[in-house]
Order: structure tokens, then sequence, then C-alpha cells
């Protein structure tokens, strides 16, 4: 009984999590429920996707669901793809609920789901990294679908109740990326834990200040931005805060930080050389922004991906420069 309970209370951080977004993202969705008029069938279903999701995006992060997926999925030959079919039922799974309760369910919305997720899945199943701490050709080719993917918006309009729900795409490209790179082309040092600690905050908070102390001069210099403070108060910062971590950051540093500049650091032998050419990359990535292209935004950025890589190797976890992201977001929408 005792081993039993040991064994169950292993997992109560990730339900903690799991329930706490829930409760939070549930508090102020009333608003939204107002807005749009959504019926209870289409708000439950709505809901339960939402924490389905959650919980798709919380697993590889903790270490006891972490632990049970990887014994749970079976290893080796003609059992990689039954992995595969495993792993894509999982992360079908909230839009089916989405659909049953919306009534929204198309097949072309189920087929451009499955596709966005099965090609990483088959690149790394058919053709296996051997050196898993370096960057492959088949990283690069996992790499530039997820961009194409994420910036020609093949996600968009797969949850269209009450209308385009652009945070369920995003939290559905975290967790296709972070259950890749952690259950079937493991990456070492992907940093992807939901652990935070005084020097995670610490870290965070050290590279945010470096970071401001450059760009907020810079950009009005620039006339990239000028001082625009928004009322709202505490709450409303808090909220935008959250939902930019969450919806935002996260991605972001998952597949730049923990993917891109860990394999690319040691493929190059060099910590700094990796943040270096990564900052660089995640720079160009906000070229395309208007008024294209946008070289002041790709300036900003590149520096901006320097700090965010720094506080990923201080902290040795993605959090750190999730919430350096995140904060300078927060506060770039808020006051300028």
């Amino acid at each position: 009984m005792s081993e039993t309970l040991s064994r169950v209370s292993r997992y109560w951080p990730s339900v903690t999590l799991v329930a706490i977004l829930a409760c939070f993202f549930g508090a102020i969705a009333p608003r939204y429920i107002e807005q749009y008029r959504i019926g209870f069938s289409s708000a439950t279903g709505i809901y339960c996707c939402f924490v389905l999701m959650l919980a798709l995006v919380v697993a590889p992060g903790m270490r006891a669901p972490r632990g049970w997926i990887r014994a749970s999925l079976p290893t080796k030959g003609a059992h990689n793809f039954v992995k595969c079919a495993l792993i894509m039922s999982f992360w079908c799974l909230p839009y089916l609920t989405y659909a049953a309760g919306t009534g929204d369910w198309r097949w072309t919305a189920s087929f451009r789901l499955i596709g966005s997720g099965l090609p990483l899945l088959v690149i790394y199943v058919l053709f296996p990294v051997r050196e898993l701490s370096r960057l492959s050709w088949q990283d690069l080719a996992a790499a530039a679908w997820l961009a194409t993917v994420l910036l020609f918006h093949q996600l968009k309009g797969i949850w269209n109740v009450p209308a385009n729900l652009d945070f369920m795409a995003r939290l559905f490209l975290i967790g296709i990326a972070s259950w890749t790179w952690t259950f079937i082309r493991i990456v070492p040092e992907l940093g992807y834990e939901f652990s935070f600690s005084a020097k995670t905050f610490g870290v965070a908070g050290l590279n945010f200040v470096l970071f401001a102390a450059i760009a907020i001069p810079a950009s009005l210099l620039m006339g990239f931005t000028h001082w625009n403070p928004r009322a709202g108060g505490t709450a409303a910062f808090f909220i935008g805060f959250v939902e930019i971590f969450l919806f935002i950051a996260l991605l972001e540093e998952l597949f730049f930080r923990g993917f891109l500049q860990t394999l690319i650091s040691a493929s190059l032998h060099s910590t700094w050389k990796g943040q270096a050419v990564v900052s660089c990359l995640f720079g160009l990535f906000h070229i395309l922004h208007d008024p294209f292209p946008n070289w002041k935004y790709v300036f900003l950025a590149t520096v901006a991906g320097w700090f965010y890589g720094s506080a990923f190797v201080k902290a040795g976890n993605l959090m750190a420069s999730t919430l350096t992201h995140a904060l300078v977001d927060t506060v770039w929408r808020n006051f300028f």
C-alpha cells in the first residue's frame, strides 16, 4: 500500500501544475464565453481540449510522467512504428475532444493536424540519428518542417470555434516538438524541465535587465518603439505574462535554445559560438514582420536571442530563458 502511494505521489507535481494552469485560464474564460456567446457543449469541448493540451505539454517536462511514458513506449525495430502510432494518437486526442464538444470535426483539419506532426516521426524513425549530441541532417529537416508549419500557418483554421484559436496551435506545436525530442530523437541537455528555483529566477531577471539596458535606448533611438504605457494594472500585466510565457516564449525557446543552440554548440565544440549562431537565426526569424524586411526588428531580436541563450546556458534549463523572453515581450507590449 505504501509503495502504491509512493508511486502515485510522484505524479502530484505534474497534476498540480496542469491543475493550476487549468484553473488560471478557467478563471479568465468566462469573459470570452460571454463575448463570443459560446454554448455549454462547445465551451466544455474547448476547455477539455485545452486541459489535454496542457497535459501534452507538461508530461515530457516532468520526471515522473516522462519516465512512465519512456517505459511504456515500445522500442527497437518494427516496434518503433507502433510507438509512432501511439504518440500520434496522444497528439490527436485533444482535437477529437474539441470536435466532440463543438461539432467542428472535418477530415481536412484532421489530415492537416496529422500532417504537421507525422513527418517529424517519419524522419527520425526511418533515419535514426547516430550522434545524439550533434546536429544532423535529420535535425535540419525537422527544423525546416516545423518552421514551415509555423510560418505558413498550417495549423490555422483547425480550431475554429468560436474563432481561430491560435493558442491551441501553439500548444500543439510545443507538444509535438517536446515529445519528439524527448521520446523519439532524444536531445541531450534539451533543458525541457518545468523546474523553478531561486537560481532560475535570478538568471532570468539578470538577463532581462542587461537586455533592457541595451534594447530600450537602442529601440527608441532607431524609432522602433516609443513610450506608450497602457492602462490595465498589475492583474492585466500578470495575465499577459502567463499567456506570453505559455503560448509564445516556451515554443520559441524550446526550438531555438533547447533544440538548436544545444546541438549547434555541441557540433561547433563551443558554447558561445553556438549561442551566437542561434541568436542570429532567431533575429532573422523576425525579418518577415512589417515593414518587410524589418531589419530593426532583426537587430533587436538578435540581441535578445543572445541574452535568452545566456539565461539558458547559465541556468541549465529552458525555464530561465522562457521567463526572460516572456518578461521582455510583456514589458514591450505594456509600455512601448
